[in-house]
């Protein structure tokens, strides 16, 4: 099982919040009088800073991916201002924990925009829970910004204010899935096991249905839910129809255990997992099962290689967040989060200084291909929020360590930008 100590994560990442929310406002004073004519009416905005609202899972069972949206907006953002801030604004930022829970994530989005009165918001990043925001997102004028969870809900049909990079949404990364499984690892028959929630639903209809296009079907097709540590009757039906390939669409601590207890069963299946399983600590979880394992990644470098790109963020994880480091990380999450972060500083960058939601958006609409050397270009438009639409594959060695596989999978017909 991943050691995610969420709660001690929770609590380190919540003093670093609450620590540089209070040290901006105390030095920035509170009168009207200190608002430029030009800027007095955008919400969020001062002449010396701008307010975002970081909103994700600290706790519960999408915590790994929450913590790593803050743990990465936090240092993307505290280096911005080292550097002088955003078009000489500092960038001030209050985070709130929707415990992995729809209801509450609707309350806590709001809470952002209707009382902490915040320019944009970084998150969700779980696709439960940015399933249901769909209502409250599109009747929001607040810029919303995902880098981590990958429910199609959001962006098909596009959500004017929203904007989504770093992962592969879920219908077009079950149908890369689907070919690659096809094409590349010549599978015959293919068996599915998927998380019962958004996330495992929508991969695992996107696969159902590429493979329905390809005149294929599934010789297996089982579920699970998300608390669920014994998947012993799944895993003995997916047996007995022998399939070449099983796809596991999950979260990583249900598709680790997965992966182990199909091994310990006799599964003589290639194992092929989503972008979810895609943690450097799989591994280690899953044991000596995990060799020759396969899974999509959203990544373009493994936080664990030795890219300069990750060795630099690496390293300057370990350094401002120690207890996480521990754990193993930085990690899929972290670098997805500081990533997205990135790419949302340029889009303020290029909104310019006089800095309207607007004019954001419109700044975001005009990146094509932009870089952060870590995750894979982003591209948006005046009719494309999905910034990233391919992924990697990465393959685990012999020896348990992870390898980048030379090739870059889409979904059909929807090439990488």
């Amino acid at each position: 099982m991943l050691n995610l100590d969420a709660s001690r994560c929770y609590h380190l990442l919540k003093q670093t919040t609450i620590a540089f929310a209070f040290a901006s406002m105390v030095s920035v004073p509170l009168s009207i009088a200190t608002l430029s004519a030009s800027h007095a009416a955008e919400v969020g905005v001062t002449d010396k800073e701008i307010k975002i609202g970081i909103l994700g899972s600290l706790t519960g069972p999408a915590a790994i991916f929450g913590t790593g949206n803050l743990a990465g907006a936090t240092i993307a953002f505290e280096e911005i201002n080292a550097a002088g801030g955003v078009n000489s604004r500092k960038i001030e930022w209050i985070s709130l924990d929707d415990e992995s829970s729809p209801p509450k994530a609707i309350a806590a989005y709001k809470r952002l925009v209707d009382q902490e009165k915040v320019f944009a918001i970084f998150g969700p990043a779980a696709s439960a829970v940015g399933q249901a925001l769909v209502p409250t997102l599109n009747a929001s004028t607040t810029p919303t910004f995902v880098s981590i969870f990958s429910t199609p809900a959001v962006t098909e049909p596009p959500i004017p204010m929203l904007f989504r990079t770093g992962v592969m949404n879920d219908r077009q990364q079950g149908s890369a899935i689907a070919d690659y499984v096809v094409d590349s690892l010549g599978a015959k028959k293919i068996a599915l096991v998927s998380q019962s929630d958004e996330y495992g639903k929508r991969g695992g209809e996107a696969v159902v249905a590429r493979l329905a296009e390809r005149k294929m079907a599934l010789v297996s097709n089982e579920v699970f839910n998300i608390s669920d540590t014994d998947f012993t009757a799944q895993i003995s039906r997916t047996i007995q129809a022998a399939p070449d390939v099983l796809i596991v669409y999950g979260y990583p601590n249900p598709s680790a255990i997965i992966t182990r207890q199909a091994k310990q069963l006799g599964l003589k299946a290639k194992i092929m997992g989503a972008n979810s399983a895609g943690s450097r600590k799989y591994p280690e979880i899953v044991g000596e099962a995990a060799a020759g394992t396969q899974n999509i990644l959203s990544l373009k470098v493994l936080p664990e290689g030795d890219d300069p790109a990750a060795v630099k963020f690496r390293n300057t994880f370990e350094k401002r967040f120690p207890d996480l480091a521990r754990q193993g990380r930085p990690d899929l999450g972290d670098v997805l989060g500081y990533g997205g972060a990135l790419v949302f500083l340029e889009g303020l960058k290029r909104a310019g200084p006089e800095l309207t939601q607007t004019g954001f958006v419109k700044a975001l609409e005009s990146l094509k291909g932009f870089e952060t050397g870590l995750t894979l270009p982003t591209t948006f438009s005046a009719t494309e929020r999905e910034g990233n639409q391919s992924a990697k594959i990465v393959e685990i060695q012999s020896d348990l360590t992870r390898k980048l596989l030379p090739v870059v999978v889409q979904a059909k017909g929807e090439k990488p930008k």
